[in-house]
This record gives structure tokens, sequence and C-alpha cells, in this order.
């Protein structure tokens, strides 16, 4: 075989996405196996071999793989990553339980009875080491090797596993950091070692080692990840290039990520995010709300002129995390999120999900729980013969059982209305989550398309955009293993950044291009050692800002060349901080907090239109002989069923209507009609 293709897989909560591309043609083949999550690396081995049995490959045909995966958000909000230590200037061992005075970490404000998450690392762990350097970077006090030694030795007697070092002020002079992590490599060749200035050199003292520290706590276990999965992966003969997905949205090497394991908090949705750029730059859509509902969230972004919305903070179960990553917002919202009564009676929904197992009860795995899947089964928008293409089964009546016993019988209402209701429900969740990334930062949700996916995203698309104004629906090929397919199109990005700290009168335009110019040489050096080609690199040059007294910052774009850098900084700035607080404050000096750099390669597969290799599509839609009964407007509606496998670009289906495809389904409403486009979209207008 002369072809060459491309595999992505998604490893999700629920299932684990495969997708795989013939660069040549565009073919696409797609799979979705159960995750397996006491060990993730045996579902993605199950995907891997299913997507070439079903594409006729061997592994020498496949030049790519990309991959995904939450396995990191999933064990720092579980607390099962590597037990870790914590090595700091002596005096500050409790900074992470401090935290912020301001108490803005904490998930609910007014809660009084709020309790916070465990410490990330226990007091008998947080080690402290004579050091000090002033806020300018002078050493006040030198670095007690001594110590480190016998510190080193407490930890090699132990089962830590992992080592983070934060010292103070080590952003702006990171010697002493350097000579710690020498020192300790050498001692404890076997632990996972990292350093705050490598992994988030910011002034900020609490959310470095914060960051530093979930780094180490992620490192030992995803370290182990990457290489059992790259030995499977050899085992069946694959010897192309494997990359990983980052929160980003951008891919990287296995090196890179085994030394930054915190780049992957958001690894998955953002493969959705980066497949949504490309659909927008075919089909010509500028500006675009993305939702993708998945098994256990809702996660909703953003993209404006063809590019996402970036975020270079966020916190995760409270936690404090600095690290660049797409701007999504999430819900527990998904499929598999379990449905719930409160003590007034209300339903409720999530954050609790039922998983990949045992799952929603119609996966006939033992749950006993009625879930959002669930309800959708018992109205009709998921037809149980024809789940997955066939390939899985659902227990209709399980469904059924579950939706009347917890939640029809505790409201007093029939089986219909009860699952009705909770499909308002989790569209309300929704749409709260979509005001949130939009009205609240001073966009009106009119004014974009909505690009839904995700398994259950099409299935409540229509509802959601109808509620919140939205004209256009977009839903794209392969809505059920869209981030799986993102894998594939996603270039390669590497970060770089460097604190700065200094009013913008205080700069000039030749020290901010030279310290970019540093900026880009450290990336094109590591490029190079990752063997890639930094020539072929597209450079953004970004610079995080905020007026003098606020807390926190707006990252703004700094283009140009070297002549009026500090202009256009201030312009970008001041024209953002209008748009977000609707206000400008000219006699507040700005203040430039650190140099950002993205190094882009292309990486992703730039062919024509994704075709599916199992139908030729016609140009006429006809509806299948199959029909399907819908619970919409208080009572059941039998709608005629069309197979989008087998509608062309051009092809109109009239609502009312169903669309089946093998991972999702849309229902049509009367007076809705979806098109075809060029880039095999089903485009959705709605009435204003």
């Amino acid at each position: 075989m002369s072809s060459v293709r491309r595999i992505g897989i998604d490893v999700g909560g629920t299932f684990t996405d495969v997708v795989m591309v013939d660069d040549a043609n565009g073919q696409v083949w797609s799979t979705k196996v159960p995750t397996t999550p006491k060990d993730r690396v045996v579902g993605a081995m199950e995907g891997y071999r299913r997507i070439l049995e079903i594409s006729g490959s061997t592994s020498a045909d496949v030049s790519f793989l990309g991959h995904g995966t939450t396995m990191a958000t999933n064990m720092v909000v579980e607390g099962t990553g590597a037990k870790t230590a914590l090595i700091t200037t002596r005096g500050f061992r409790d900074i992470l339980e401090l935290r912020r005075v301001s108490r803005h970490d904490r998930a609910d404000l007014y809660d009084l009875l709020f309790d916070n998450p465990r410490p990330l690392v226990e007091r008998r762990w947080r080690l402290e080491v004579t050091e000090r350097m002033t806020f300018d970077g002078r050493i006040e006090a030198p670095l007690q090797r001594s110590e480190l030694h016998d510190l080193a030795a407490l930890i090699r007697s132990s089962d830590v596993e992992a080592v983070a070092v934060s010292f103070l002020h080590a952003h702006v002079n990171p010697q002493h950091e350097r000579e710690t992590v020498e020192i300790l490599r050498r001692l404890l060749p076997d632990r996972f070692i990292c350093a705050s200035h490598d992994v988030n050199p910011e002034v900020m003292e609490y959310e470095r080692t914060s960051s530093t520290v979930i780094n180490a706590m992620l490192g030992p276990v995803c370290g182990r990840y990457i290489e059992r999965l790259g030995h499977g992966l050899a085992d069946l003969g694959f010897n192309g290039k494997l990359l990983f997905m980052q929160s980003n949205g951008g891919l990287a090497s296995t090196a890179v990520v085994a030394d930054r394991p915190i780049v992957l908090l958001e690894s998955g949705p953002a493969g959705g995010v980066s497949a949504a750029i490309r659909s927008c730059e075919k089909s010509g859509l500028r500006n675009a709300i993305l939702g993708d509902m998945g098994g256990t969230t809702f996660d909703v972004s953003l993209i404006r002129e063809f590019r996402p919305e970036l975020r270079n903070k966020s916190l995760l179960h409270t936690y404090a995390v600095r690290s660049p990553s797409i701007d999504i917002d999430s819900v527990g919202a998904g499929g598999g999120s379990i449905v719930w009564i409160d003590a007034g009676g209300g339903v409720r929904i999530g954050p609790e999900s039922a998983g990949a197992d045992p799952g929603p009860a119609c996966y006939g795995r033992g749950g006993q729980r009625a879930t959002v899947t669930d309800c959708n089964l018992v109205l009709g928008y998921i037809d149980p013969d024809s789940f997955l293409g066939g390939e899985f089964k659902l227990d209709a009546e399980a469904a059924h059982r579950v939706v009347e016993e917890r939640v029809a019988k505790p409201l007093g209402m029939s089986v219909l209305e009860a699952a009705q209701t909770v499909r308002s429900v989790a569209n309300a969740l929704m749409a709260q989550a979509i005001r949130i990334m939009t009205v609240e930062r001073g966009y009106d949700p009119r004014e974009f398309s909505y690009i839904c996916y995700g398994g259950a995203g099409p299935v409540h698309a229509l509802d959601l955009a109808q509620q919140m104004g939205i004209r256009r629906v977009v839903i794209p090929p392969l809505p059920g293993l869209f981030s799986a397919f993102g894998m594939t199109v996603a270039d390669q990005q590497y970060d770089y950044q460097r604190p700065v700290e200094r009013d913008l009168d205080h700069l000039d335009d030749a020290g901010l291009f030279s310290q970019f110019a540093e900026l880009l040489n450290l990336g094109a050096t590591e490029l190079r050692r990752l063997d890639v080609d930094p020539e072929s690199a597209h450079i953004v040059r970004l610079a995080d800002c905020r007026y003098a007294g606020q807390p926190d910052v707006i990252t703004v774009e700094v283009q140009g060349h070297e002549d009026g850098l500090c202009q256009s900084l201030a312009s970008s700035f001041e024209a953002a901080h209008q748009r977000l607080w609707n206000f400008v404050s000219a006699d507040k000096p700005i203040v430039v907090a650190n140099l950002r750099l993205q190094i882009v390669t292309p990486t992703g597969w730039r062919g024509g239109v994704a075709q599916s290799a199992a139908v030729t599509p016609s140009a006429s839609a006809r509806a299948s002989k199959a029909t399907r009964s819908v619970y919409f407007d208080g009572a059941m509606h039998t709608l005629p069923v069309y197979q989008r496998s087998a509608l062309a670009v051009g092809a109109r289906v009239e609502g009312p209507a169903v669309i089946e495809e093998h991972s999702s389904c849309s229902v049509l409403k009367a007076a809705q009609n979806a098109v075809v486009d060029e880039a095999l979209n089903l485009v959705i207008e709605l009435a204003a």
C-alpha cells in the first residue's frame, strides 16, 4: 500500500475515540472502544488495533499518531497523582495552604461551609532548604548544598516518586533552582524532578509553586503511560511519529510532554478546538461558539477570526494552574452525567458521571442511576439499535426503568415528562456555560455560529441554539469523534515565556524586540533538538499586561516590527481592556508582566474534505425506510430517518426529520432544514 495514513486517538472518560485519515484521498475510518480507567493504555491499544482492522491497514502504513487524553485532569481532581515532595525556601513551606488572601481560588466565594481540598503536598513532605534571592535576583543567602544531601537521603528512603523545587524569586534568577535540580537528579536518579523556572517562570509565588507541584504529581504517571504506549505501538510495528495534544491546542513531542506533563490538562477538549479551527477555515466561519458534549462534561470555547481564545491561568478543583491553554469552560452536563433530585425536589445533573464503568443504565453494565443519555434514549433522540452504527446495542428497558424509579416517581410525573425535564435542565446548564463564555465577556452569541460536536453535542444543539438566539448551527463530519479527528489536523506548538514586571513607559522598542529574539533563539534550539525545522514555523508574539494596581493581566498580541512595538502593545491592551471592562485608564501606567512566544510548525493534515470510507454519498437526500418516534413539544412524533453518510455536498433535509450517523444524531423540527456544505458540514439556519 503506497498511501500514508495518520491516526488520532482521544482517550475520554467514557469512550476512547480513534480516527484514521488517508493523506492521499481524504478517506476516513473511525471507531469507538470503551475507555479502560484502571489502565488507559489497554483501551488505547485496543482502539489502535481496531482501526487497523477496519481500514485494512498495517502499522507500516501509519506515519503519524496524535494522542489526547483526560488522564492528567482526572489525576488532579481525583488526587491520584504520584506522591510528591516540595522543596522550597526556608520559611515558605506553607504557601500551598495559605494560597491567595483574596480567596479567588474558592469554588464559591460566599459558601460559609466551604472546605478547601486537601493540600497538594502533605506538610511532612513540604521540605525547606536555606537559600534566598532578593526580588531583583541578587543572592541574599547562598544555597546550602549539605541540606539538600540530607533531604535527598530522606526522600530516597520513602515512597515519594516526584520532587517539585520552587524557591522565592526564582523566576528572576533561577541559579539556585538549577543547582538544586542538578544535585537531586544525581542523588535521586529514579525520581521525577522539576523546578518552577522551567514549569512557570512568573512572579506569582503561590501560582508558580502550585503549578510546579502539579507538574511533579503528573510526571511519573504520565511518563509511564507515554513509555508503555510507545512500547505497545512499537510491538505492533508502528515506526511513525507519536505526538501528544497539549492544552494550547498544539501537538508536542513525547520528550516535551514527559518533562512538562502539566501541558496535558486540557489535552482531550483541545483536540476538538483544533478540528473546529480547520473546519472554520474551510467554511469561511470567522467567529464560532464551540460546544463539545461528551460523556462527562459539556465544554464550551470560542473561535474569533479563525483563532481560539487562549488563557494562561485556570483553576482545577480550586488548585491554581499556570500554563498556556485554550480557554475552555466546562460544566458537568455530559451524556453520562448522573441525574438526581435535591432536598427541595429540584432536578440536578452532575457533576458525578457514570463514566465508562458501569456507564449509563442503558449500556447494560449494571448502572442503576439515571443519566442524560438514558433520558434521551427514552425520548427517542437516541436509537437503541443504531447507536454507534449498531455496534453497541442499548438497553431501552433499563433506561426506562431507572428514569421511572429515580426521576419520574419522585417528581410525580410520567416517564416522558420526567425525561424531558432532565433534557431541559441539561440545556439550561449548557446555555449558562455559553453565556459565561460570551455575554459576560462582551460578546453577543447571536453574532456567532454554533459548532457542536461530541457524541451528545448534535443531540442537544438545535434546542440549545434556539434558547441562545443563535441563528446558525454547524454539525461537522464525525461529531462524536471530532476531538480524535483534531489530533490528525493539529499543528505542533511550543510556548515560551519570560517575566518582565515593568512599566511599559520604562521599556523601549529595541529592548522588547531583543527579548522576543532571545525567546525565539531558545525555541529554535529546542526545536532542532526535537528534529523540527524552525524555519517553517509561524511565530506569534504575546504579552501579559495590566494597569498598575490591577491583580489580573490581559494577554494581547504584539504586532509590528522593531519600530513601534511599545505603541502597538499599548493600543492592543487598551482595546482589549475596553472590550472586557468597558473603560480605559489613560492616567495609569501599563505594566508588562510577561512576554510570551508561540512557535507553530505545520504538522496536521491539510487535505481536502474528509470522506467516509463506508458509503458513497448521494446529492439527493432520501430517507431510509426506517422511522423513529421522538418526543418533543409535549407529544410523540414519527419522523423519517436520513443516513448522514449518504448525503453529498448540496443535499438538503427538510424537517421534521432525524439525521442519523455513526457517532451521533440530530432531530430537526418543522421549519428546520439542514444543508450539506462544501466541507461536508450539516448547516442548519434557524429563524431569528
